[in-house]
């Protein structure tokens, strides 16, 4: 039969020791995925909001140049209409 031996308290040090540095290495890890996961996250939300407001811009100038309402802007930026828009504004 084979003798069970108990843990002294060195060796409770020890595990304790091994398993807090486990615990940091794996928190640090988990950190560094989560911080990725998280900036991945915010540039989506920024690149999807800035593609909204041009789409918005882009069709408040559609629709302006349809209503035959030629001074438009892009973002503060003047616009001028295409000859096409202006001669069939004209020709309304």
């Amino acid at each position: 039969m084979a003798a069970v031996e108990a843990l002294s308290s060195s060796d409770v040090t020890k595990v304790g020791i091994i398993v807090i540095v486990a615990l940091v290495v794996i928190g640090a890890l988990i950190s560094i995925v989560i911080t990725a996961i998280v900036g991945r996250i915010i540039v989506l939300v920024v690149v999807v909001g800035l593609a909204v407001l041009v789409w918005q811009q882009r069709t408040h100038v559609k629709n302006q140049i349809d209503k035959c309402n030629l001074s438009v802007s892009f973002f503060g930026i003047h616009l001028d209409a295409p000859d096409s828009a202006v001669k069939a504004c004209k020709n309304r």
